[in-house]
């Protein structure tokens, strides 16, 4: 089926999606991540300039505390000594600290204690007398002032930056929350199809009927469904025409095959005339290989019925007529291999399907008799366990590698073991057991692979545990 062309931008496509999902994802955290450090740069130029105002508060409190030190003691050696230059170094001294106090006290809210230093420094220039250490005192207290306004700037910081904290941490919680739903939501959208896809390539494995929804879903999975489509029916096609090819081919090898069979067996019964023993042996190597090939034969068009899911028909069934019917075509190469064949004497009835139980016991029965040892047995039991009927089909003759038993059940596999004579097996006999089994709602299982002994055991359960295939 050619593929169509597609256009390398479509609305619903899966490239679209996956980018959209992305953006959608990454998107918010990239707000976040922006606002996060808009704000971490705000803060840090906020607290650039509180510790730079600190610094420079600090200093000039220091240098107002050394001029109130140097006021008073010249203010203390003028009254004493009455110079010009003393009163000279004390109007410099006094200059200073106002220019100092003015840049100091732009940070002052409470302007009192800045007038009562201006006055105090007023009554220092007119000589007056004042008491000693009151100007350092109120500078000392000026600056205890300055100092709790910026520990107070400095707390609203902090308490900015925690707000902050907390407004980041709280929008980090929301868009992860909303993000793990969106994450959820774009998954469901691309995964849902994309299992619908998976349980169409499991169904069209098994050769199973889809009953699934459609795919649905971006563009480039809905055109895979339409594959799937295709490529189902070409598989419908393909196996209607191998079906179709052993059904016919199979006719075809009968009809010659049933005049071979029949000339054989006149020749093995004598009818013809009397044979010696090298024309006896002759004839009895035609008779014995027909009947394998005719069994070859059978096995095709069973695997080829199987394969089209036959229906069938539970009614009450005799099992110990059924056994001898599938022991009947292998009682010549019984004979000739020397083996002892041992069915039941006791008779059961049990709800089945005749033609499916003859099918599965004439294959195991098949199996046993070629694979089994010359001089050998065949045991056929039967017995009623746990509201089951089992029929167990047990012979000596070589065990089953271990390497095969995964695969007993295969079709058309071949194990290590091979069957002796010109005809050679088909690998599809137990294919059919288990096929024939599941079909009536039976099952088939190995029970014995050892000390030269091999056994398979049918489990055929009760009406009301019938579940048909």
């Amino acid at each position: 089926m050619p593929r169509k062309n597609s256009r390398f931008w479509r609305l619903s496509s899966l490239k679209q999606l996956v980018l959209l999902s992305f953006l959608v994802v990454v998107t918010p955290f990239g707000i976040l991540i922006f606002y996060a450090t808009d704000a971490l740069v705000a803060q840090s130029a906020q607290g650039r300039v509180l510790a730079k105002q600190a610094l420079e508060v600090t200093r000039r409190g220091q240098q107002l505390e050394h001029l109130a030190e140097d006021i008073t003691r010249s203010a203390r050696q003028y009254q004493i000594v009455q110079k010009s230059e003393i009163q000279q170094r004390l109007d410099q001294f006094l200059n200073d600290y106002r220019t100092t106090l003015d840049i100091h006290g732009f940070l002052l809210s409470d302007a009192t204690t800045f007038n009562e230093i201006k006055r105090l420094l007023e009554r220092i220039s007119q000589s007056e007398p004042v008491e000693s250490n009151s100007l350092l005192s109120l500078t000392r207290e000026i600056n205890k002032q300055i100092d709790r306004i910026l520990d107070n700037r400095i707390q609203a910081l902090n308490e900015t930056a925690q707000k902050t904290q907390t407004q980041l941490s709280t929008m980090a919680l929301i868009l992860l929350a909303f993000e793990a739903l969106l994450i959820l939501f774009l998954s469901f959208t691309i995964i849902q199809p994309v299992r619908r896809i998976a349980d169409r390539i499991q169904a069209l494995g098994t050769g199973e009927e889809y009953f699934g929804a459609k795919v649905g879903g971006p563009d480039e999975l809905v055109e895979l469904e339409q594959q799937l489509d295709w490529l189902t029916e070409r598989l419908a096609e393909v196996e209607n025409e191998k079906q179709r090819f052993l059904r016919h081919m199979s006719h075809e090898l009968k009809t010659p095959l049933t005049t071979l069979r029949e000339g054989s067996d006149l020749l093995a019964d004598q009818i013809t005339g009397p044979l010696n023993n090298s024309q006896m042996e002759v004839a009895n190597l035609l008779q014995s290989n027909a009947r394998q090939l005719q069994t070859l034969i059978e096995q095709l068009l069973d695997y080829s019925r199987l394969s089209q899911h036959e229906p069938v028909a539970i009614q009450q069934v005799p099992v110990l007529p059924v056994i001898v019917e599938a022991c009947e075509p292998y009682k010549l190469l019984l004979e000739q291999k020397e083996i002892d064949l041992q069915i039941p004497g006791d008779d059961f009835q049990w709800k089945t399907d005749r033609a499916m139980l003859v099918r599965i016991l004439g294959n195991l029965i098949s199996n046993a008799a070629l694979y089994g040892s010359k001089q050998g047995y065949l045991e056929v039991k039967t017995f009623i366990y746990e509201d089951e009927f089992c029929i167990e089909v047990i012979n000596d003759g070589p065990t089953i590698p271990d390497t095969d038993i995964p695969h007993l059940f295969d079709p058309f596999y071949q194990g290590q073991n091979r069957r002796l004579g010109p005809v050679k097996g088909s690998g599809i006999g137990l294919s059919i057991v288990k096929d024939a089994a599941e079909s009536i709602g039976a099952r088939v299982e190995l029970i014995q692979n050892s000390d030269n002994q091999v056994g398979f055991r049918v489990s055929l359960p009760k009406e009301e545990d019938i579940h048909l295939a």
